[in-house]
């Protein structure tokens, strides 16, 4: 507040000294108009305490005339600062004081700064800790501010300043900050007063750790013998902030392959190489293998108009003149298209009898009935349930005397069970386009619709259930064959293994007797491969009976197949059938 007040007092003071009152000295009768202050003072000045200096004479006047007459003096603070009638000025404490120079009556003012004596820095300390020097790692700071002591301890001016001999090695902020930039040596001085101090700074790498490879190089790579391999900045490098990170390539069969320095395998031969990848002294190296081709191989296999995410296939052929064929291959969809894994084909347990398969995919049926196919990637057979690489594909084999089933119907002596009210369900296309009817018949059960009824003594059901297969016309029929819903233990919970009675009309009133106590031929069954899952657990051995003949051939609209207790397996209440023909064969 004190500096403030001076400020505006010498303001004021200014106004007033130039300004237009009017003295005289009335010795010589000259009026002083104006009086301005020399160069030297105008800006103010600044002593030292002891320190003294003279300003008389250090003003001019107007008009001219007035020059010569006598000066005088006045100090507004004669504790910071003296002036005598001579115009000595003495700076006498700290502090800032208004000095009047006074002539003819006008007045003249200029600002006084007094200091304190300074007190020199004799000498400059560093921490004993940094007497041998100090190491960093390059990318490590350091803050120097303030560690260093000087003496005498009132020294006046003990601002410090810093500075670094080797701005490449480390660089140091005007806070004080040392930086380690990279490894090197410099020196790092402190100054105080012009006094200085230094110590040695030595900047050490970050050494690397590890090099470590990519996963997908770690087994090996494989490359062909067109190909290249590019390796620069593939590898990972710990720590992070290591100082050298440049890596370097080596091959230890040029023969076989070469690497550029800027990491570019080129394959020369068919062969093995280590391939090296060093950073910093430390290697991490693969096993290069050149090929004719490299193995690509195969991520997913579908079945067009498949089920289940397209992994089930089906589909029918008609046995004809003893053989019929299939192209199961141009009904796989592999990915990526580029693959030359191949796929592997296995026929499951007992279909053998029934086909035959060749590394093409094309099928060659032998018999009639219903033969099951995995098919997985040639190199991956895993069997289990979710394997994008596996589809399962089930072909019916019909026989060409198979009587053409279009518009029959059935009825029954209960409701019909199965695909709810329907009288075609053993009756349909077989391997249609309808949906499986549970996820549990997973060795495909009929991809059409199921035919059911409930067994004697089941829901009401009486001693005896029978069906009637409505042919539309009187049909010469000698034979019959069935497919059943499944082959897996579930599937096996109700179904026909024979028939009571079989009978023929032709107006579904009179019936007449066709055959008795038919047994169904194919039932066994044994542990053996679930293809759905790889598992091993009871399978039947097959999924649709051979053909079974009539003592003679039959001439009717209408058959009725009739059933009791003992003619069912299992203990489920619903017997089912996936599929019914009826045939005539000379």
């Amino acid at each position: 507040m004190k500096k403030i007040s001076i400020f505006l007092f010498a303001a004021a003071a200014l106004i007033w000294g130039a300004g237009c009152e009017e003295s005289s000295d009335t010795d010589k009768g000259i009026t002083v108009s104006a009086i301005a202050l020399d160069s030297s003072l105008s800006g103010g000045i600044t002593l030292v305490v002891g320190e003294t200096t003279n300003i008389a004479g250090k003003v001019s006047v107007l008009p001219e005339e007035a020059a010569g007459l006598p000066e005088s003096y006045h100090s507004s603070d004669t504790s910071i600062v003296t002036v005598d009638e001579a115009g000595n000025v003495k700076a006498v404490s700290p502090g800032l004081a208004m000095i009047t120079i006074t002539v003819g009556g006008k007045n003249a003012h200029f600002e006084v700064k007094i200091e304190a004596q300074k007190v020199p820095v004799e000498s400059v300390t560093l921490p004993e800790e940094w007497a041998d020097g100090v190491t960093l790692k390059a990318g490590e700071t350091m803050d120097i501010a303030n560690k260093a002591s000087y003496t005498p301890s009132d020294a006046t001016h003990t601002d410090e300043s810093y500075a670094s001999s080797n701005e490449e090695v480390a660089t140091v902020s005007a806070e004080g900050l040392v930086t380690a930039l990279k490894p090197g040596e410099t020196e790092i001085t402190i100054t105080i007063d012009s006094k200085s101090a230094s110590f040695t700074l030595t900047v050490e790498k970050v050494a690397v750790e590890t090099v470590t490879l990519p996963d997908e190089w770690k087994e090996g790579v494989e490359i062909a013998l067109d190909g290249t391999l590019e390796l620069a900045g593939k590898v990972t490098i710990a720590p992070e902030n290591a100082t050298y990170k440049e890596e370097s390539y080596a091959s230890s069969n040029e023969e076989v392959a070469t690497v550029s320095a800027e990491g570019i395998v080129t394959p020369l031969q068919v062969g093995t190489t280590t391939i090296s990848i060093t950073v910093d002294g430390v290697t991490a190296s693969f096993e290069l293998t050149v090929v004719t081709e490299v193995p690509v191989d195969i991520e997913t296999i579908t079945i067009t108009d498949g089920r289940w995410n397209n992994s089930l296939g089906t589909a029918s052929v008609e046995l004809k003149d003893g053989t019929a064929t299939y192209d199961l291959y141009s009904r796989l969809v592999i990915t990526p298209e580029n693959q030359n894994e191949g796929v592997a084909y296995q026929i499951v347990n007992m279909d053998g009898e029934f086909i035959d398969i060749d590394e093409n995919g094309l099928i060659t049926c032998k018999k009639v009935g219903t033969a099951t196919v995995v098919v997985t990637a040639k190199n991956h057979k895993n069997l289990g349930q979710g394997n994008p690489k596996k589809v399962i594909f089930t072909l019916n084999i019909t026989d060409p005397n198979d009587l053409d089933r279009t518009g029959w119907s059935m009825s029954a002596s209960g409701p019909i069970k199965g695909t709810e009210g329907s009288a075609t369900a053993a009756l349909d296309e077989v391997f249609g386009t309808s949906s499986f009817p549970t996820a549990s018949a997973s060795i495909p059960a009929s991809d059409a619709t199921i035919f059911g009824l409930d067994r004697p003594g089941k829901n009401g059901a009486g001693d005896t259930i029978w069906f009637v297969v409505d042919m539309q016309q009187q049909r010469s029929v000698n034979y019959f064959r069935i497919m059943h819903q499944g082959v897996r233990n579930a599937d096996r919970g109700c179904r026909w293994n024979g028939f009571t009675l079989i009978e023929g009309s032709n107006d579904n009133s009179t019936w007449t007797t066709i055959a008795e106590n038919v047994k169904l031929p194919d039932m066994s069954y044994k542990s053996q491969l679930d293809p759905n899952d790889g598992g091993t657990r009871n399978i039947d051995d097959y999924r649709t009976t051979s053909n079974v003949k009539f003592p003679s051939t039959a001439n009717y609209r209408y058959l009725r197949f009739v059933g009791k207790a003992d003619n069912f397996t299992g203990s489920n209440g619903t017997c089912q059938i996936a599929e019914l023909y009826l045939g005539y064969a000379e």
